[in-house]
């Protein structure tokens, strides 16, 4: 069977072999003994061949796939006949896979082994999967009792190409099983990759060792040896060792240290806090999870990368940590792995093609270069210039896929030349004292002289792009009077397929980006062409056009259509202010830029929005627009709100109100009215807010600004509401919906639906109540983030708590809490502590020593939601006072003066955790 041909792999393990060799040794010794006879006499009695066994594992070959699926029957109905009862049962996993393979020294390499290999890995014990490639060449060929059931299309761990998956039927086989453990159902953001991984097998297992026995893990090596792409197989290697996941983090696209942090807490989705560093919220967020972290690329923010996870990792026991970089962060019980090379043929030793694919730099280039032409074949007379490529550039993966990429226009010969002629300044001396980047950089220079000067120009421009782009985008900053649209796609996908840009896609939309070492290499281009400038300004006029258009589109765009381009131009955004604002480039356009990124800091991190808002108004003179300085002034009223900064807000608004009444702005006027309003309101100031607002509406139908009338008839209902005119509250409310209705605005009609059922339950209606916070609830379910969920929860937990359905409530209130807590929204969380407190005072106990206990408990939570609240400044609203006022005069019947004074005490003390862990009792 040696060479390269069409074969099927068998593989088999035990599942769950390890925990019996722990409970018992000899006996499993017994029972693998009777298990390896089993399996390899089904395997060799069909022609099939064993050439290797790993533990209980089997790995076997065959000529054909029906003799393959023919072996694994026999097998399993062989195994299903032995007793393994003394080791509780020893169920065998199988899997087939067909494709072609290179041969040497007994072992098999190559795809098709490494995809057999994943696919063994998501099924059960007892089960046989196939993959489509061994199921297609069964048909016609598969005797009449067997079948195949279609599992579907599944992810694998090797993270390349989705796989659709059967399971063969026979009689005497199981046939029910457990969903398969694919990446589809287990929590992480790693990327699908739309190549194969090659070359790393040995390392992947050997790092994923080093993280059983050490929580921090450093890959170190130079730019383009392939540590981001090993760091992701090894995650998703180890994604069923982690209950709450393992999770990506790209640190590349920042700029700045302080951005760790935060790069960390967006991939976690954790929402910035007004009260603790974000670092401390992480690791609140962090310390009773299971999970892996991959930092990507820390090398350009070591310092803060450094900092930060010695943070997570004193304080976060099951939390582990691999991270990539140029060099180690050096923290105590820190094990670096040092990344080799992808292995070369060894030098001076003729090898055939047959042998050198089983090296994991030729396979590599092999793979791409067939790729980029599919009729590249290795073969004896090509294999010797290859494997110099190979040797030439020392195995380092980015280069061998740029060589790779010009398979299209030279031969393997010319590329051999063309080495020798771009990297004579590498031959002799001491190789190992040349930075690593001069090593990039002289394989980017030979392949940026392969380019016109139109891909030249447009590849440079690319590189002022943080966390990738959209062709759109491209066009918009790299296009001019002489490139449109057509110009820049065409040259861009040029650049794709000469490896110099990556293409990928972010939901529908396809995407574009660079290696960093590449864009790094062609921002200094940039900045020695003089075109630094020039590109940074359109880059940052581009994404404040992009912010303005998402601000006009967002009332009537699907919440997750609208959060997808927010996230995906996050890094975008935040390049563009650092380049105007914090090394002060273009202060004005920075200024503009930060007036309008408004809500979508409110989507993505609201804190971090709010700093860039304060640093821009810091840069204000009197040079400065009074419409920006305005701007400014009306988006930090709007973070305040979010932040429940209330009492901030309001004086945001002030001031914004106070600049567009002197610059004779009647919409910015009616804008401004209507924060400060809604402020004043929240702040207890309701007959003055409810004056402003009133204003407010009426510029806005004067000016047709429907959606935004219908917002302030919810905030005038809201005041409404407030002072007791419920009626008019319904009114308004209805008002409301029936504007947004007729704009087709589906988000804020759940929103109104939520304020009618508060509305209902002020009449006394409180079933009323419920359904229309059930139907509230479910038009919000859909949003990838949310708010208003939380919100909507505590609401329809206070008038559950009414009608004394109180288990029911204290789920709605727990889930409220947990997602208020995830979202950082500070205020949602009091309410469902208050929810909470509520029902300990107010459920009826059997037990009457219990039920003292669950009030003493009240009487601490509700203290301190009030500690909470007036650190907020927000005002309760009827629920929530109607429902404290009922849990009062429950507790002051309960405990005397004295004592309930005590337990108030120790409450306004408590942190949000104690409250939390004490809520949940």
């Amino acid at each position: 069977m040696a060479g390269t041909r069409t074969v099927t792999f068998l593989f088999t393990d035990i599942e769950g072999s390890t925990q019996r060799w722990e409970r018992d040794s000899a006996a499993m010794a017994r029972v693998l003994r009777c298990h390896d006879a089993v399996v390899r006499e089904a395997i060799i009695a069909q022609g099939g061949d064993v050439f290797k066994t790993v533990g209980d594992a089997f790995c076997a070959v065959f000529p054909a796939a029906s003799t393959a699926v023919a072996a694994a029957v026999a097998a399993q109905h062989a195994l299903a006949s032995e007793d393994f009862s003394a080791v509780e049962g020893a169920a065998v996993r199988m899997a087939l896979h067909s494709g072609t393979a290179a041969e040497r020294d007994g072992d098999f390499f190559g795809p098709a082994v490494n995809r057999v290999a994943r696919l063994l890995g998501i099924a059960h014990g007892g089960q046989i999967l196939l993959s489509s490639t061994t199921a297609e060449l069964l048909r016609g060929e598969m005797p009449a009792e067997y079948g195949l059931r279609d599992l579907g299309s599944h992810k694998l761990k090797d993270l390349a190409r989705a796989e659709q998956v059967y399971q063969l039927l026979a009689a005497g086989l199981r046939e029910d099983f457990p969903p398969l453990r694919s990446l589809d159902v287990l929590p992480n953001n790693l990327p699908l990759q739309l190549n194969s991984f090659v070359g790393r097998d040995d390392d992947v297992r050997e790092i994923t060792t080093m993280l059983s026995d050490h929580r921090l893990v450093t890959l170190v090596g130079a730019g383009g040896a392939g540590k981001s792409r090993c760091a992701i197989q090894v995650g998703a290697a180890l994604l069923g060792s982690y209950a709450d996941g393992v999770w990506l983090i790209e640190l590349a696209p920042i700029a700045d240290g302080s951005m760790v942090a935060g790069s960390i807490a967006q991939a976690l989705n954790v929402r910035e806090s007004t009260k603790m560093a974000l670092t401390d919220t992480l690791v609140a967020h962090l310390k009773s999870r299971r999970l892996l972290l991959v930092l990507d690329n820390c090398e350009h923010v070591i310092d803060s990368a450094r900092t930060v996870v010695a943070a997570i990792l004193r304080a976060c026991s099951a939390v582990r940590v691999l991270a990539t970089s140029r060099e180690a962060l050096n923290l105590g019980g820190e094990r670096v792995f040092r990344l080799p090379s992808l292995a070369v043929p060894p030098p001076r030793e003729a090898v055939p093609a047959q042998a050198a694919r089983s090296y994991g730099a030729v396979a590599l280039f092999v793979d791409r270069a067939s790729a980029t032409d599919g009729c590249f074949k290795l073969d004896d007379g090509n294999a010797p210039f290859v494997i110099e490529i190979s040797r030439r550039l020392d195995g380092i993966p980015l280069a061998i896929e740029l060589a790779a990429a010009r398979i299209k226009v030279l031969s393997p010969r010319q590329l051999a030349q063309k080495l020798d002629e771009r990297f004579r300044v590498l031959t002799g001396g001491d190789r190992s004292a040349l930075p690593r980047h001069q090593t990039m950089r002289a394989l980017i220079d030979w392949s940026y002289d392969l380019l016109s000067d139109q891909e030249r120009s447009l590849f440079r421009k690319l590189a002022i792009f943080a966390g990738g782009f959209t062709l759109e985008s491209a066009a918009a900053v790299c296009g001019g009077d002489t490139l449109d649209e057509l110009g820049v796609m065409e040259l861009l996908a040029s650049l794709v397929d000469k490896s110099l840009v990556q293409a990928g896609t972010s939901g529908d939309v396809p995407r574009y980006g660079m290696l960093e070492s590449t864009r790094q290499y062609a921002r200094e281009r940039l900045s020695e062409h003089g075109e630094l400038p020039a590109a940074a300004r359109a880059h940052a006029e581009t994404f404040l056009d992009l912010a303005r258009r998402l601000e006009r589109s967002y009332d009537t765009t699907q919440d997750e259509d609208w959060f997808a381009q927010v996230e995906a131009e996050s890094e975008n955004w935040r390049a563009a202010l650092d380049w105007t604002l914090t090394t002060a480039h273009d202060l004005l356009l920075g200024q503009r830029l930060a007036g309008e990124l408004a809500r979508q800091w409110a989507f993505l991190a609201p804190a971090e929005g709010l700093r860039w808002i304060q640093r821009a108004r810091t840069t204000i003179d009197g040079t400065t627009p009074g419409d920006v300085a305005a701007r400014l002034d009306l988006a930090q009223a709007q973070l305040d709100g979010v932040l429940g900064m209330h009492k901030a807000g309001y004086a945001a608004a002030e001031r914004a109100l106070e600049q567009y009444r002197a610059l004779g702005d009647a919409d910015g006027v009616a804008q401004a009215q209507r924060h400060a309003g809604r402020g004043l309101v929240l702040i207890g100031k309701v007959v003055e807010g409810e004056a402003l607002l009133r204003e407010a509406l009426s510029a806005f139908r004067a000016s047709g600004a429907r959606i935004l009338a219908g917002a302030t008839l919810e905030n005038i209902g809201l005041a409404r509401n407030v002072q007791g005119d419920l009626s008019g509250t319904r009114a308004l409310y209805a008002e409301a919906l029936a504007i947004y209705r007729a704009e087709g605005a589906q988000r804020l009609m759940a929103s109104v639906a939520n304020n009618l059922a508060e509305a209902e339950f002020h009449e006394g209606n409180a079933e009323t109540a419920i359904q229309l916070a059930q139907e509230a609830l479910a038009s919000d379910r859909g949003a990838i983030f949310s708010r208003r969920t939380p919100y909507l929860m505590s609401n329809l937990a206070a008038y559950l708590i009414a009608v004394q359905r109180y288990d029911d409530a204290r789920r709605r209130a727990c889930e409220a809490l947990k997602i208020a807590r995830n979202v950082q929204y500070e205020v949602a969380v009091v309410w469902a502590l208050q929810h909470l407190a509520a029902i300990a005072a107010l459920q009826p106990q059997a037990d009457q020593l219990r039920l003292r206990e669950n009030r003493r408990r009240a009487a601490g939570l509700l203290a301190y939601t009030d500690a909470r609240l007036n650190a907020l400044a927000a005002l309760r609203e009827h629920t929530e006072q109607q429902e404290y006022d009922k849990v009062q005069a429950v507790l002051r019947e309960a405990f005397d003066e004295k004592e309930l004074a005590s337990l108030a005490n120790e409450g306004r003390l408590w942190n949000e955790d104690t409250a939390v862990e004490i809520a949940l009792l």
